[in-house]
């Protein structure tokens, strides 16, 4: 479970924090509560032969 958290992790800093001006605490918490429904729902994932995690995958 680390390695994935690890993994999780490592997106989140060059996909969002890398990119993003972060003013407060208040919004390092938005962001991250957007960036997590947008990795979970709509981000494609290569193991999931690139469907999102949360949806049905392809035929």
């Amino acid at each position: 479970m680390n390695s994935i958290m690890e993994r999780w992790i490592q997106t989140c800093r060059r996909e969002l924090l890398d990119r993003t001006l972060i003013w407060n605490q208040h919004h390092l918490l938005h962001v991250l509560v957007e960036f997590e429904t947008f990795y979970n729902e709509h981000r494609p994932h290569r193991a999931l032969g690139q469907a999102a995690p949360l949806r049905p995958l392809p035929e």
